[in-house]
C-alpha cells in the first residue's frame, strides 16, 4: 500500500480521494445528501493556502494496483488550540477488513506527531440502525480512541407547520420583550459583526464539550468575514437570525442554518447560541422561528434541516423537539491523546 499527501491544486488526484470518502458516506446513509465535490475542494484549496485559520492535511492511500481505497483529513487549527487536531478517515466499502484503516491511522499519527499535535478528535456517523454497535466505533476503541461526547442527530421536515410555529412565538414573546429579533442572508450586518465574532468565540467555551479537549477559540470580526467568503466560494446559502438586547444594543443569541446552492433540498444548522447571561428568555426558540422563516422564503425548495446536539445540552434539545425534530442516529466523538 502507498500513502501519499494530495495537493489540493490536482484535481484528478482530488477527486480520487473525494470518491473514496463520498464511497464510505454512501455505504453508511444510502440515498441520502452528503459531502459535494466542489465544496470539498473549496475548502481544501483554502485549508492548504497560506496562513489559513485551519490548515488541511488530506491523505490518499493506493493498494498495489495504484486504486484509491483510503482517505483521510486533517483539520489542524491555526489560530487557536495547536494541541489539536480533527481527523475523518474513510475506507472504501470494496476494501474493508484489509488493514486499510489501521494504516492510515498509523501514518496519521505520525503525520500529527511532525506538526507538534498532541490531541486528535474524530466522530462517527452512527445511522439509528448502527447506534452503539457501529464499525467506526468499534475502530475507533481498537486504536485506542476514548468516548469524548455523544452527539445525537435529529432532522426538521419544512415547512413546519404554521400553527405550531405561531403558538411557539406567542409562547416565548413574554419572556423576550427586551429584544429584538433581526434576520440576514450570508452576509453579517456590519454593526453586530463584531458582537457575532464573539458568539463564535463563546461557542468553544459556552456549550457542553463532554471531555473534548478544546480551549477557547479566538475570534474577531475579521476571522469571520473570513468565514463568510468561504462560505461563498463553497456556492452555499445562509440565513441566519439573532436576537439584540435593547438596553445594551448587543447581539446576545444567534443562529445560522446553511443551505448548498446545487443541492437545496436538505439544509444544515450550524451555529446556535444564546450568552449564559442572557439565557431563560426563550431566545433559542424565537432565533430558530426566525431562521426557519427567512429561510422557507429564500429556499422553497429546502424539505429538511440536519441538526446535531450534545445529548446533555438539554435545552437545546428541548427547542429542536418543540420545533418537531426527529431523532435520527447518533454522532459519538472520540479522541485520543497521542504519545510522544
Amino acid at each position: 500500500m502507498l500513502i501519499e499527501l494530495v495537493d489540493a491544486r490536482d484535481e484528478a488526484v482530488f477527486a480520487e480521494w473525494f470518491g473514496v470518502m463520498r464511497a464510505a458516506e454512501l455505504a453508511t446513509r444510502p440515498g441520502e445528501p452528503g459531502i459535494l465535490l466542489h465544496e470539498e475542494l473549496a475548502l481544501a484549496r483554502e485549508g492548504q493556502a497560506a496562513d489559513p485559520d485551519n490548515r488541511w492535511l488530506l491523505l490518499l492511500l493506493r493498494d498495489g494496483n495504484a486504486r484509491p481505497i483510503g482517505a483521510a483529513k486533517l483539520s489542524l487549527p491555526m489560530r487557536d488550540n495547536l494541541h489539536l487536531a480533527e481527523l475523518e478517515l474513510a475506507v472504501h466499502p470494496d476494501a474493508r477488513r484489509r488493514g486499510v484503516g489501521r494504516s492510515m491511522a498509523v501514518e496519521v499519527e505520525q503525520r500529527l506527531r511532525e506538526q507538534g499535535r498532541t490531541t486528535v478528535m474524530a466522530y462517527v456517523d452512527e445511522p439509528p440502525a448502527e447506534q452503539g454497535r457501529s464499525a467506526g466505533r468499534a475502530f475507533a476503541a481498537a486504536t485506542g480512541y476514548a468516548l469524548a461526547q455523544t452527539e445525537v442527530c435529529r432532522d426538521l421536515d419544512l415547512p413546519i407547520n404554521p400553527r405550531r410555529a405561531a403558538e411557539l412565538e406567542q409562547a416565548c414573546a413574554p419572556y423576550a420583550r427586551d429584544f429584538e429579533i433581526r434576520t440576514w442572508c450570508d452576509g453579517c450586518p456590519d454593526d453586530l459583526i463584531g458582537d457575532r465574532a464573539l458568539l463564535e468565540q463563546r461557542m468553544s467555551t459556552d456549550v457542553p464539550l463532554g471531555e473534548i479537549d478544546l480551549q477557547e477559540e479566538k475570534w474577531d470580526g475579521d476571522r469571520y468575514r473570513r468565514v463568510e467568503r468561504r462560505n461563498a466560494r463553497m456556492g452555499r446559502m445562509f440565513f441566519s437570525a439573532g436576537a439584540v438586547h435593547g438596553p445594551s444594543g448587543r447581539l446576545v443569541a444567534v443562529t445560522d442554518m446553511s443551505v448548498p446552492n446545487s443541492e437545496p433540498e436538505r439544509g444544515y444548522q450550524w451555529v446556535t447560541i444564546v450568552l449564559e447571561e442572557h439565557r431563560g428568555h426563550r431566545l433559542g426558540t424565537l432565533v430558530k422561528l426566525a431562521a426557519l422563516q427567512a429561510l422557507a422564503s429564500g429556499s422553497p425548495r429546502t424539505k429538511d434541516i440536519r441538526t446535531w446536539n450534545a445529548e446533555e445540552n438539554t435545552p437545546m434539545i428541548a427547542v429542536n423537539e418543540a420545533l418537531g425534530a426527529r431523532t435520527n442516529g447518533l454522532a459519538p466523538c472520540f479522541q485520543k491523546v497521542l504519545e510522544g
